[in-house]
């Protein structure tokens, strides 16, 4: 975080640690083979969204809610830094295109991480509907 209190791309997984508590033990017993490195497409990709996605099939409605405010404060950083951006944009962006946990994820996220991502409200729901209909016709 900069002085100003903004994430940026270097401090984004750090941050993350620092504000969601019991994540970084999780995420030394899963990733300790990455010795320490800072490698937030992984963190994001690999880590944070199947951890969001537990939760939300958990109805962890607190680490939920902890996730999704700290993505939203990134999100507000990453308008004047672009390697975040593209973090958000590429990581949280394509899974929020095709989660089958949308409506129940949508009404967490701000404005700012919506914006970012690209959000478009029913896409991953209509996307999971055809990808079921494509599936049951070919049985």
């Amino acid at each position: 975080m900069t002085q100003d209190g903004t994430v940026t791309y270097e401090s984004v997984v750090r941050e993350l640690f620092a504000r969601i508590p019991g994540l970084v033990s999780i995420y030394n017993d899963q990733f300790s083979y990455l010795d320490g490195e800072d490698l937030p497409y992984v963190v994001f990709g690999a880590f944070l969204i199947p951890v969001l996605e537990t939760a939300l099939e958990n109805h962890d409605a607190k680490r939920v809610t902890s996730i999704c405010a700290y993505l939203e404060e990134a999100a507000a950083s990453a308008r004047t830094d672009a390697g975040l951006e593209q973090l958000l944009r590429v990581e949280i962006g394509e899974w929020l295109s095709g989660t089958p946990w949308e409506a129940e994820v949508a009404t967490s996220l701000g404005e700012q991480t919506k914006r970012i991502s690209r959000y478009v409200p029913g896409l991953a729901t209509q996307r999971n509907l055809l990808r079921s209909e494509r599936v049951r016709r070919n049985r």
